[in-house]
């Protein structure tokens, strides 16, 4: 973001006495206050007003606001990208991370709870989902046994090719329960003739939530936010929480369970999670590439990403197994 942004400050009436650069965001101090003015590309922007106004308009508030242009707009366009202006909130001090974490799982779930909608859902295009993705997993699973033929072929195993066949059974094993999973969701959907829409935040990370001195929450980022199923919230939320070093699940599953107390997840939601969850696709990825394009990272790196990725399978599998939601039907 170019430093000075003189015709978007005059939009609103600003005239800044100090700014601070911090990425794609400025900290504008001005006689009427300091606020935030941040940039969205301008093919994404209209998208995130109008789900701004959603929200607002379903009675969901806890939302720092997004304050109009002096000709009402809410979003300033120039140069490619639309701005648009906030308060600038100063997080709480001495907060716990795991507070932190409960209250926004809270508020997504309140999110979820006042846009919730049903959807025309049609059962073949569930069956076709079904049969698509399951034929997709089984062809990469017929792949990894071809890698594991070839690497145990080698006198010599390299790093990566000893640890890919140390790993193989896990990896075989979580293909199993993914589609396990995935064949219990189609049966428990099969009669269902709509599904659940939510309005979701997107990218559920502690960076985007702000605690204030007295407690109160709220939400400084909801630029992907659109309406798709609750589960595009909690999928990548959980995988995040789990790519590290060797973890134990007990606070996340607090954090589940927290989050489902607010917003019940349906029986075949539960599955559905739970296979996407199990199911390896970075380890995969990173085993084609290493076969298929060995150029791409040397041996080390290679091997310390499947070793990273492994750690996030077995983080995951306790947690996934775990998963027993106080489902509605």
């Amino acid at each position: 973001m170019k430093q000075s942004l003189s015709a978007v400050w005059q939009s609103y009436g600003l005239k800044p006495q100090h700014v601070e650069q911090n990425g794609r965001v400025q900290k504008l101090v001005t006689k009427q206050g300091t606020f935030a003015l941040k940039r969205i590309p301008a093919a994404k922007g209209m998208n995130f007003i109008h789900g701004m106004q959603r929200l607002y308009q379903s009675g969901y508030h806890r939302l720092v606001p997004v304050y109009p242009a002096l000709d009402g707009r809410y979003g300033v366009l120039d140069g490619g990208y639309i701005y648009y202006l906030m308060p600038w909130v100063e997080a709480g001090k001495h907060r716990e991370n795991n507070e932190l974490e409960r209250k926004m799982l809270r508020e997504a779930a309140r999110i979820h709870t006042l846009s919730v909608r049903e959807v025309e859902s049609d059962p073949e295009s569930r069956l076709e989902h079904y049969n698509r993705t399951k034929a997709q997993w089984e062809s990469q699973e017929e792949q990894l046994e071809k890698y594991l033929l070839l690497a145990e072929k080698e006198v010599y195993m390299s790093p990566f090719q000893l640890m890919f066949c140390l790993y193989y059974r896990d990896l075989s094993q979580s293909f199993t329960y993914a589609k396990e999973r995935l064949k219990d969701w189609k049966e428990e959907t099969k009669e269902e003739k709509k599904t659940r829409v939510v309005h979701i935040h997107g990218h559920l990370a502690a960076e985007h939530f702000l605690m204030d001195a007295s407690g109160g929450g709220y939400f400084i980022n909801l630029e992907q936010s659109r309406p798709a199923s609750p589960l595009h919230d909690l999928i990548p939320y959980f995988v995040r929480s789990f790519d590290t070093f060797p973890k134990k699940a007990e606070t996340d599953l607090e954090h589940y369970r927290h989050y489902t107390e607010h917003f019940p997840l349906k029986k075949g939601e539960v599955s559905l999670l739970q296979s996407y969850l199990a199911y390896p696709g970075a380890m995969y990825q990173t085993i084609v590439s290493y076969f298929t394009d060995p150029t791409k990272y040397n041996e080390q790196r290679f091997t310390e990403k499947l070793q990273r990725q492994y750690w996030l399978l077995k983080n995951l599998e306790y947690f996934v197994v775990q998963l027993q939601a106080p489902s509605i039907e």
